[in-house]
């Protein structure tokens, strides 16, 4: 097997790699808008078509997003976990990952995660886990707007932890099993949610690791029991 020497990689390789960087050294933050196409193939004396292909890269490893139409463009993007996601899809797609080994990894996941706020989350951190939970109290009844917020916490909490592979992980699981596993509007247990996670803040915000650890060792338990009941009711 031979490998291509980084000192001979494609142009569209070269120019991905260096926006890559620009964007990971420079930390760009999410949202801002990188030049056009035809600013970029200036800036790297190249063709345009050298640079679409870049960004077909970029896109693929999450790091922009192309948008269409008047206000279109190309926009940095924070879903790094796009290529570990798409690794677990096909997994998925072939038969290979069940719901079970998800939930085992998140057993084993999220409850240090939990724990790893406790002792990093700032207060901006802690200030933003908490809105997302008084916006579910605002809409205690739409079990689909709370679900959604659910899934929100345990990636907000994940990137409280300061640690960028937790965050990836996180966010991959928990969007693989929205996507293949589960889509139910269960209010109760939503609602339930809430003040699991309202607890589970408050362990942090007491700089209390093993209380959050142990919340959200529950947390999960619970929604997995509810997942493998609605397989067997199936």
């Amino acid at each position: 097997m031979a490998f291509t020497p980084l000192n001979k990689m494609r142009y569209p390789e070269r120019v991905a790699r260096a926006i890559q960087m620009r964007i990971l050294n420079q930390d760009i933050a999410t949202g801002h808008r990188l030049p056009s196409e035809l600013d970029l193939a200036g800036e790297f004396d190249v063709s345009r078509s050298v640079v679409r292909e870049a960004m077909r890269i970029l896109d693929g490893l999450g790091l922009i997003v192309i948008k269409k139409g008047p206000k279109g463009g190309i926009f940095v993007s924070d879903g790094y976990h796009k290529p570990l996601s798409n690794s677990l899809r096909g997994l998925v797609d072939s038969g290979k990952v069940s719901v079970e080994n998800i939930f085992i990894v998140r057993l084993l996941i999220e409850p240090n995660v939990a724990a790893e706020a406790a002792l990093h989350a700032d207060e901006a951190d802690l200030d933003q886990l908490e809105a997302l939970l008084e916006a579910s109290r605002a809409r205690w009844d739409d079990a689909a707007f709370l679900g959604a917020n659910r899934g929100k916490f345990h990636i907000r909490l994940a990137k409280a932890t300061g640690n960028p592979v937790l965050e990836m992980f996180t966010r991959s699981l928990i969007e693989l099993l929205r996507e293949y596993f589960y889509d139910f509007k269960c209010i109760e247990f939503e609602q339930r949610a809430i003040d699991s996670h309202y607890q589970i803040l408050n362990a942090i915000r007491n700089r209390d690791p093993d209380r959050a650890r142990d919340l959200m060792a529950a947390d999960i338990s619970e929604i997995k029991g509810l997942v493998k009941g609605m397989d067997k009711s199936k």
